[in-house]
């Protein structure tokens, strides 16, 4: 039997990469003030084919369950929270933070940094329409990445209600926008001229759609904007409001990004800001401000912003850059010399797991220099030997691995020697 293609086995440096990670995100969450949260990994398909974008839902894992209702594996995160939060969470008091981590599934072609399970983890803030809030979520993911050492990370930042606007302003309204956008968000030039021309937009619209997304670079380019998007009222408030959200940033610590009005993002459910993460040419994160999506699945109005990160793509870059992961190191491991010693053995090991410290007893029966040789495979700090002759004296001999340097101790003096450990283990 083999794994279906597209999926993983996890096991040592790969899994405490994603292991790691994911610790570094959630003390950056809990340090920002959010709570988790945790949603079924299957739901409703309808959830997620009213406003996910074609892709997204192309590529959903679905199928019916014995009652005969049409269930669909999660391919993201955002449409559950939303749907929780409406279902439970919408008396508590705004905004509402929340953070989660979990795997999602898309039936999309494998390939380097692709697969069809994967983990992800993000944050929603539920209730605020400030720009602090963007800002909050863009610092945020900032930070995450320069815990983790991924200090040359791009930030690009755009913004989805100015494209929109343009196109209301053409006449093109409501989901007759969403093949623009997803053309805009594929990045391909002949089928975004397609797109504008099935839409009818030509002229002067045509020739500021074109432009507009066309803009990148630093905050000179909100003036280029302006004058592109002349007197449209929608399209000058939310440069404004991205002016703002771009301020507030820079006051979080966040000095290096770039503007990029070609950002459209593959969730349609976007309204407002949007931006995205790379690092070495990946994506690694994206998100942005969603105030209608609440009140597609059923709530009351309510604004919202997040972002969705990717635990899996950071953490192989990590390792392909060999970054050092701190790793959950095993402190010792108890070997006995005989069998005679077996019982004495267990019982320090027990003692030694009580008080914190990671403990292996050998459970092979080999000899003393094999075991030796497996603790040094195993990582181990120390080794523990306990022999017949030390026990009678209340002793026993203590392994450096690393130094290989040995001493016997006090029996009693071990878990003082070791507890400097206690915390890798």
């Amino acid at each position: 039997m083999q794994r279906p293609r597209g999926t993983r086995d996890l096991f040592g440096e790969e899994l405490e990469s994603i292991r790691y990670v994911m610790r570094v995100m959630e003390r950056i969450f809990k340090r920002y003030g959010y709570a988790e949260v945790e949603t079924p990994i299957f739901e409703h398909l309808e959830l997620f084919t009213k406003k996910s974008g074609e892709e997204v839902i192309r590529q959903i894992y679905s199928f019916q369950d014995k009652s005969g209702r049409w269930m669909a594996l999660r391919p993201e995160l955002t449409a559950p929270v939303v749907r929780f939060f409406n279902n439970e969470l919408k008396s508590k008091p705004k905004p509402l933070k929340l953070f989660y981590f979990g795997s999602c599934f898309r039936y999309e072609e494998p390939q380097a940094g692709r697969w069809r399970q994967f983990m992800q983890s993000g944050v929603e803030i539920i209730g605020s329409s400030r720009p602090e809030s963007d800002a909050e979520v863009i610092s945020l993911t900032n930070d995450v990445m320069v815990e983790l050492g991924l200090r040359d990370r791009k930030i690009r930042i755009g913004n989805i209600r100015l494209l929109r606007e343009i196109l209301s302003s053409a006449g093109v309204k409501g989901e007759a926008q969403d093949p623009i956008m997803r053309a805009v968000d594929s990045r391909d030039e002949e089928r975004i001229r397609k797109a504008l021309d099935g839409a009818g937009i030509r002229g002067d619209y045509r020739e500021m759609f074109e432009s507009t997304i066309s803009l990148k670079g630093g905050e000179d380019v909100l003036a280029k904007t302006e004058k592109t998007v002349g007197d449209l009222e929608g399209a000058r408030k939310a440069i404004e409001n991205l002016r703002d959200v771009l301020k507030f940033i820079r006051l979080l610590g966040v000095e290096s990004f770039e503007i990029d009005f070609g950002i459209a993002r593959g969730l349609e459910y976007y309204t407002d800001i949007v931006f995205e993460v790379y690092v070495d040419g990946v994506q690694v994160a994206g998100g942005g401000r969603y105030d209608e999506l609440v009140e597609l699945l059923g709530g009351e109005p309510c604004p919202a912003v997040g972002v969705g990160l990717g635990v899996d793509r950071i953490a192989q870059i990590l390792m392909e850059r060999k970054a050092e992961i701190p790793l959950e190191q095993l402190v010792c491991v108890v070997l006995p010399v005989s069998e005679k010693v077996i019982e004495e053995g267990l019982k320090i090991t027990r003692i030694l797991r009580n008080a914190g410290i990671s403990t292996e007893f050998d459970l092979m029966g080999r000899s003393l220099k094999r075991a030796i040789s497996y603790a040094d495979a195993r990582g181990a700090r120390y080794v523990v030997i306990v022999g017949e002759k030390d026990l009678a004296e209340g002793k026993i001999t203590l392994r450096d691995m690393r130094t290989g340097d040995q001493e016997i101790i006090a029996r009693q003096e071990l878990i003082e020697r070791l507890k400097p450990w206690r915390a890798l283990g």
